[in-house]
């Protein structure tokens, strides 16, 4: 566990493995490094819908070295992402921070909680989840196999849940 922040918030570290529904109820799930525990952070299916469109194009774009703005930005203003922190509670929302080493100080940026997950795929980076954030959402054990719906890292799953839509469904969110 670490200490990222002033106010003293303990982040328990965690990786993204993937995403399912529960019941109606989108869910990232994370596993700690044992891999033996995953833990639920709830989400709303337009974060779902989001996410799933992001990776998709940026896999299928073809956009090779390309940097986007923000990959430019960074780089141009010599940052470097370090964390990316969620704090909140299961239903009442979270709140999400993304931070920089900038010239040896660490900047928190504010931001929605799909780009704080989209960050944290795109760097690789485990994912600070406060203590209160982690005890509203219950805790799943997943040692035995269980099939997770979407991995972040399956192109072909993550292509199948979208042509799994009804018209409906995908003219409810915008993309």
């Amino acid at each position: 566990m670490m200490d990222m922040s002033a106010n003293r918030v303990v982040y328990r570290y965690l990786n993204i493995v993937g995403f399912t529904v529960d019941a109606t109820q989108p869910l990232a799930l994370f596993k700690d490094e044992s891999q033996e525990t995953t833990f639920p952070l709830w989400l709303e299916m337009m974060d779902v819908l989001s996410i799933t469109a992001d990776l998709i194009t940026s896999r299928f774009s073809g956009r090779g070295e390309k940097k986007d703005l923000f990959e430019a930005l960074i780089e141009t203003l010599e940052m470097k992402v370090v964390a990316v922190l969620i704090d909140g509670r299961a239903g009442s929302g979270y709140s999400a921070v993304v931070c920089f080493d900038y010239d040896g100080a660490v900047v928190k940026v504010k931001v929605e909680l799909v780009t704080a997950l989209l960050t944290a795929i795109r760097y690789k980076l485990s994912v600070g989840i406060s203590e209160e954030a982690l005890s509203t959402s219950s805790f799943v054990d997943q040692s035995i196999d269980a099939d997770i719906d979407i991995d972040i890292d399956d192109d072909k799953r993550l292509l199948e849940m979208l042509e799994r839509m009804t018209p409906e469904e995908m003219n409810k969110y915008p993309l």
